[in-house]
């Protein structure tokens, strides 16, 4: 029996407790499983200069993990058949069909225990989709977005209780030359707060108002300086034209500041963020992908950060058949207790221009096979070869999740245009799958860091599930190195309360209340 304590219980913080030494598992296997290709793909509208995005979720109540993809020529949800197939799922909006999106973010603002959505838009209003618990959505304009959003991020900003929404937007009909010569600037970055009436309003003035103009991929949930609170790290295309990438601190109560020496405000063309500790010391570190090669910024803990791309041998070199990195998640996709790196790839299209300004030695390839960066457990990568992995079309958004239950992170990735379902197989078998209760507005405890420890080495995660227009199962997925069981799961909950939970083994899936 799983013995629950409270806090109290000598949980292990920091770094690992003992050194650690790589298992020895079987090779593993990324298997394309199920795809669906233009004219398999909602076709009601243009789909023409647009972003796909995607996200994991149980969206019906049975306990199996779904797939929505934001679309715009009509987004498309997918029901798990119970094996980890996905199957059109018959799910609505007012009755009818699905909307066109470009991102789309999962999350249950309502408290009522069924995972909503945010649809991001271009050229129209966002929207939030509420769920009946089956699959049949409301839709409810989300005012005052009219911009190009490119991703949305939900999280507790104002520690009310519930859950608030960053959303990152770029620019419609984008085009560097315009933004070259100062013609244009990006649509604003907003934050949506969650009053006491379940309505969100725009909270005016929250952010810096020179902040807000970037061409604005991803605005990832972190808590930098590690004092309770979820700061923001804004990732920026476009950065050597407009704003660079930018930390923003929250003093609590959401308001936001610019970090003035973080050492993280990179000037590049960022398109997605993965928070995850790679080096295993215990703090968020960032990897931040680009044109021309991601960036790894390992935290320090203070709100400071240093970049280790070279050292840790998580630089991806800028040639043709990598050149632009787009969708990305820290996750250990081969369970041997430490985070590897998904990084997604694809061609950019005519906005290259403005990275061909900056190196003209730079080619946007045709094919950009997406890659895997595993980590070796002392924080340093190596490139994994072999697998099934390698999609070279124009790859987008990627997202996150158990789709069959076998205890190990599949993924499902969305391009240009294209939806793909990948199945993980072999590494060192079933780890543990973590989700969390919070409480009815804060159901999947967005925020908290879980550790497990096994045989004395600790591995810690962030329930952090945002992504480039998409959003991971709201559960953290934990491998065991071949282990039989996690002697310990602990849970520090974003106000600092912790919960223990002793004896979990290999293969299971557990939901730890606050």
């Amino acid at each position: 029996m799983i013995a629950l304590l409270l806090a109290g219980c000598a949980a292990p913080e920091g770094g690992d407790t003992a050194a650690k030494t790589a298992p020895t598992c079987d090779p593993l296997d990324v298997t394309l499983t199920q795809e669906w290709v233009e004219g398999a793909l909602p076709n009601d509208s243009s789909v023409e200069g647009t972003q796909p995005g995607v996200a994991i979720g149980d969206l019906d109540g049975d306990g199996w993990l779904d797939v929505f993809m934001a679309y715009a020529g009509g987004s498309m949800a997918l029901r798990n058949d119970g094996s980890g197939g996905l199957l059109e799922s018959g799910f609505t909006a007012d009755g009818g069909a699905l909307p066109f999106g470009e991102a789309v973010a999962l999350a249950d603002i309502d408290g009522d225990g069924d995972l909503d959505a945010h649809l991001g838009r271009w050229r129209a209003e966002d929207l939030l989709l509420v769920n009946d618990g089956a699959g049949a959505f409301t839709t409810v304009t989300l005012a005052g977005s009219e911009g190009a959003t490119f991703s949305g991020s939900f999280a507790d900003a104002d520690a009310d209780g519930d859950l608030d929404l960053f959303v990152a937007a770029g620019a419609v009909d984008m085009s560097f030359e315009s933004i070259r010569d100062g013609l244009q600037v990006g649509d604003p970055n907003l934050l949506y707060l969650r009053g006491d009436d379940g309505a969100y309003a725009l909270a005016e003035g929250a952010m810096p108002e020179d902040t807000r103009y970037g061409i604005t991929f991803q605005g990832a949930w972190v808590d930098a300086e590690d004092d309770g609170d979820l700061d923001l790290y804004v990732a920026n295309d476009g950065g050597p034209y407009l704003e660079p990438n930018h930390l923003l601190l929250n003093d609590g109560a959401a308001h936001f500041t610019k970090a003035t020496a973080c050492f993280c405000d990179l000037t590049m063309f960022a398109m997605g963020v993965a928070v995850g500790d790679a080096d295993g010391t215990g703090t968020p570190d960032l990897y931040v992908t680009d044109v021309g090669g991601p960036n790894l910024l390992l935290a320090q803990g203070d709100g400071t950060y240093v970049d280790a791309t070279a050292a840790s041998g998580a630089a991806i070199p800028p040639e043709p058949t990598s050149m632009v990195s787009w969708g990305t998640s820290a996750v250990d996709i081969d369970a041997d207790q430490d985070l590897d790196l998904v990084v997604t790839f694809g061609r950019s299209g005519s906005n290259f221009i403005g990275a061909a300004d900056v190196n003209p030695d730079w080619v946007d390839g045709d094919e950009q096979p997406d890659v895997i960066l595993l980590n070796g457990g002392d924080g340093h990568f190596t490139r994994a070869t072999g697998l099934g992995f390698a999609d070279p079309e124009r790859t987008r958004s990627m997202a996150v999740g158990d789709l069959d239950r076998d205890g190990r992170p599949d993924l499902v990735t969305a391009g240009k245009h294209f939806l793909r379902a990948w199945r993980t197989s072999g590494g060192c078998g079933p780890g543990v799958t973590v989700a969390l209760d919070a409480g009815p507005l804060d159901r999947h405890g967005i925020g908290a860091r879980v550790t497990t420890e096994v045989a004395g080495v600790v591995t810690h995660q962030w329930m952090l599930p945002s992504g480039t227009g998409a959003s991971n199962a709201p559960e953290l997925y934990f491998g065991l190195g071949g282990a039989a069981a996690a002697e310990r799961v602990t849970v520090r909950w974003v106000d600092g309360a912790e919960t223990v939970v002793e004896g979990v083994a290999a293969g299971s899936v557990l939901t730890i209340p606050r």
